[in-house]
């Protein structure tokens, strides 16, 4: 961790930003080429890449004037080359939102809670993915935390099926999301990431059913 950095946090030098920055005049090859100079790399995970996203609604014009194209046709490149393995956190849609990447996915997941407020909003962004997608077809539910309804009732009451459950777990999710202390050890046995790892194996695998090229390394826009 960089002095001064809070823990969980990662530092602004490198990023999205940071590569439409440098790539503005590049190529979709030259752009593919240059990616790793602004990737963060997980000492847990050699393999993975990680690109920090915006920081806050400012910095969003860069992507809409273009930004998102370019990933798209960078990312879609990377896919058909048999090249890592993207999982893009898209955040909450809305018309700036990066449907040019969505638009390129393999497999695009809905994260709903099991509440009746969770599956309101979550209805909204359905119809966004039907609009802009054309369709439901490579949508499915990811189904985080409790909640009053099963599984079963938010996919019947969406019209999406479910690619997986992740449980309640406050502690592993405190430690991935804000940074708490706790050893790698106790957080790989936790049941949040058992859960979540099995999932991960199984989209890997639905996406290698369906042609795409499943590496042993990814990139995580985030």
């Amino acid at each position: 961790m960089v002095p001064g950095m809070l823990p969980g946090r990662v530092g602004t030098e490198r990023g999205l930003l940071s590569w439409l920055v440098a790539t503005r005049r590049n190529t979709v090859l030259e752009a593919a080429q240059v990616l790793a100079e602004h990737v963060v790399s997980l000492p847990e995970a050699p393999a993975v890449w990680l690109m920090p996203g915006v920081q806050h609604g400012g910095q969003a014009q860069t992507l809409a004037s273009g930004g998102w194209e370019r990933l798209a046709r960078v990312l879609e490149r990377e896919l058909s080359a048999g090249g890592r393995d993207v999982i893009v956190d898209t955040g909450r849609l809305s018309s700036g939102a990066c449907w040019p990447v969505l638009g390129v996915a393999d497999q695009v997941l809905l994260v709903v809670r099991p509440t009746a407020r969770s599956v309101q909003g979550a209805r909204g962004a359905a119809d966004q993915l039907r609009e802009h997608l054309g369709d439901l077809a490579l949508v499915r539910l990811l189904i985080c935390g409790a909640g009053e309804y099963s599984a079963k009732d938010v996919s019947a009451q969406l019209g999406v099926a479910v690619a997986g459950v992740l449980p309640p777990d406050r502690s592993a999710a405190a430690v991935l999301t804000e940074g708490a202390a706790a050893g790698m050890r106790s957080l790989k046995r936790s049941r949040l990431l058992r859960c979540a790892a099995s999932l991960a194996a199984e989209l890997a695998a639905a996406g290698t059913a369906a042609g795409a090229e499943v590496a042993t390394g990814g990139v995580v826009l985030t």
